[in-house]
């Protein structure tokens, strides 16, 4: 694990100040390798072989040499494989493997990888850079298309290399919508992200060649039922291979079905671990639960409390993180990530994936049963939605807190304009936060005029109409949301952050498995249960789904909320940058609902990253 860093005609005192700007993800140490007119680098994090995994990593003729951030699972078969083939190696390092790798496979050697990485590779022969990213996007990659090529793992890290950080609002109207903006734009101009499950080359000329080498294949079979047992082991083989580490491991538990199966097969395997935790002081909070769990496998629990005087840690999370991303939850995945390093671990695991491979989010089932339902039973569900009690409401959608009329409009309108949305819109109208018409009154004509908006997504047929919209997870929803918050925590505070369950051989099950085994008479992830229930007790398998959130609609939350964003969403500040028009914020200070809290939570956290130095 470390940090990376490059580009094309860099000064040595620009790569150092690059890798610099990145010790907080490599603090045991840095390398490099200079051949003009390419320069690469990078700060290392010592998870395997902590005496001897200095990289680059070189070659025996000397003429390959490879940095990388993360880890490659199954470098040690590959190694045999290599080894078969004639080549030598010194340590007991993953990265080692690379540059051999490269002389046999090429541009096929990302496909060979199991694993999370971001790597680049020199090749003298062509003088040229081989760059590439993990399938889901796990390790962050940046580059700039204009001006001298850079790349490094986080944004400010270009900044450090001479690239000027200008913010880019073209995309603003989808940033609002999703509160992240899907790769390979940013929200600055002329930086883009590698896409996940992608590689690219760059000659000595600058030109850049970008190439897709994965995505999840649809090839659904009723034919067989789907074998709880199969599943068992590959899921048994995708923990285990996460587990290699030199260094004490943590993993986090929430109680939830996929935490807990997690820690389940970690204790199953043998292995060392701590477990942790984090709470909100609310009612939700799953702490006690994950405690009493942890001591049923008799492992080690540690958890802590993340409090409103947190919301002053916003500045400095936000900074961390390069790219806004619209959820105050952020500071959750901070005060973790800092609680476990601070026990002295250096790696941990945690249980992302399930709920894209198996339909575990509610806009999963959502979507399916608005095709299901038909147009005119859509116009009675949206009619229903619209006079149904809150209560009553409340209880059906499962969620901690109470969704307020904003929430059941947006269900509603769903429902009733579902034959007229674009498919893009039915996949991500339920789980957006700020609305069409809410975005027009919230920009300014300026901003209006110069939007991008997304192209439209074809359609799926009826047949794959679930796993069309699971597989549009790996290419936006897992890297520019789910996993970015948790990479850029976890490593501002050295800390290796591992998702066995995003294992590229679990997700091409997954797509082989029909609508069933996921969404099963109302029921999410099925097959998952079903595996988790012939390991776990039921009060764990059987428990609602608790959503990871932060209760801001409590009166501890919504308060000091309110009060920061009432400083830094000021009318003189809002206007400042033209994008906002500030009547439209005013409504906000007075909510007292979840989702409009949300909504002033991330225009606070937009304000707040528009006015920071990005270096």
């Amino acid at each position: 694990m470390c940090g990376i860093a490059g580009g094309l005609h860099l000064k040595p005192e620009q790569l150092n100040r690059m890798l610099r700007a990145l010790h907080h993800r490599g603090p045991d140490g840095s390398g490099h390798h200079m051949a003009d007119p390419f320069q690469i680098g990078m700060t290392r994090l010592a998870i395997l072989d902590l005496e001897h995994g200095k990289q680059p990593f070189a070659s025996t003729d000397q003429r390959v040499h490879a940095i990388c951030n993360g880890e490659i699972y199954n470098w040690q078969s590959l190694r045999r494989e290599l080894q078969e083939k004639g080549h030598q190696f010194h340590t007991q390092c993953d990265a080692e493997i690379l540059p051999a790798a490269w002389l046999e496979w090429g541009h096929s050697l990302p496909e060979k990888l199991n694993g999370m990485f971001a790597l680049a590779i020199h090749d003298a022969e062509s003088n040229s850079l081989f760059l590439a990213r993990d399938r889901c996007g796990q390790k962050p990659f940046y580059y700039s298309s204009q001006g001298p090529f850079r790349f490094a793992s986080e944004v400010k890290a270009l900044a450090a290399g001479g690239i000027s950080l200008t913010p880019n609002t073209r995309h603003l109207a989808t940033w609002l919508r999703l509160r992240y903006l899907p790769e390979p734009d940013t929200l600055f101009q002329n930086i883009h992200t590698l896409p996940a499950a992608h590689w690219m080359t760059v000659n000595s000329a600058g030109e850049m060649n970008i190439q897709r080498y994965w995505e999840p294949h649809i090839q659904e079979s009723d034919e067989r039922p789907a074998s709880v047992d199969h599943l068992d082991q590959l899921t048994r083989a995708s923990v285990e291979r996460a587990l290699q580490s030199d260094v004490p491991i943590a993993a986090y538990l929430s109680a939830g079905v996929d935490s807990s199966l997690l820690a389940y097969y970690i204790k199953d395997l043998g292995a060392d671990i701590t477990t942790v935790s984090i709470g909100f002081g609310a009612s939700s909070d799953e702490t006690p639960h994950a405690s009493d769990f942890a001591a049923s496998l008799e492992l080690p629990h540690h958890s802590t409390q993340l409090t409103p005087e947190s919301l002053q840690d916003l500045p400095r999370v936000i900074h961390q993180m390069d790219r806004p991303i619209g959820d105050a939850l952020i500071l959750a995945f901070d005060h973790l990530a800092k609680h476990t390093a601070d026990l002295g671990c250096k790696v941990a695991l945690g249980g992302e994936g399930p709920d894209e491979h198996y339909a575990g989010y509610s806009f999963h089932k959502a979507y399916m049963r608005a095709h299901q339902l038909g147009p005119t039973n859509r116009i009675l569900t949206a009619q229903f939605l619209k006079s149904c009690p809150s209560f009553i409401l409340n209880k059906l959608a499962q969620f901690p807190a109470p969704l307020g009329q904003k929430a059941r409009h947006k269900v509603s309108r769903y429902f009733q304009d579902f034959s007229h949305l674009s498919s893009l819109q039915r996949r991500q109208n339920l789980h957006t936060l700020f609305e069409d018409h809410e975005i027009e009154k919230l920009l300014t004509n300026e901003q209006l005029e110069t939007q991008i908006h997304q192209s439209n997504i074809s359609e799926p047929s009826s047949a794959h109409r679930l796993s069309s919209l699971l597989a549009s997870q790996y290419s936006s929803w897992l890297p520019d949301w789910s996993l970015i918050r948790q990479d850029k925590n976890t490593m501002a505070h050295s800390l290796e952050y591992r998702a066995p369950f995003l294992d590229h051989h679990l997700i091409d099950h997954a797509f082989t498995l029909p609508d069933s085994a996921k969404i099963y008479r109302g029921s999410d992830k099925h097959l998952w249960r079903q595996l988790a229930a012939s390991k776990l007790s039921k009060n764990i398998t059987q428990r609602p789904k608790q959503p990871f959130y932060l209760p801001l609609e409590h009166s501890s939350w919504r308060k000091p909320l309110i009060s920061m964003a009432r400083d830094i969403l000021t009318p003189q500040a809002v206007s400042d940058h033209g994008l906002i028009r500030f009547q439209s914020i005013e409504p906000l200070f007075q909510t007292t609902e979840f989702i409009s809290l949300k909504q002033l939570a991330a225009l606070t956290i937009l304000q707040i990253w528009l006015e920071q130095k990005h270096s």
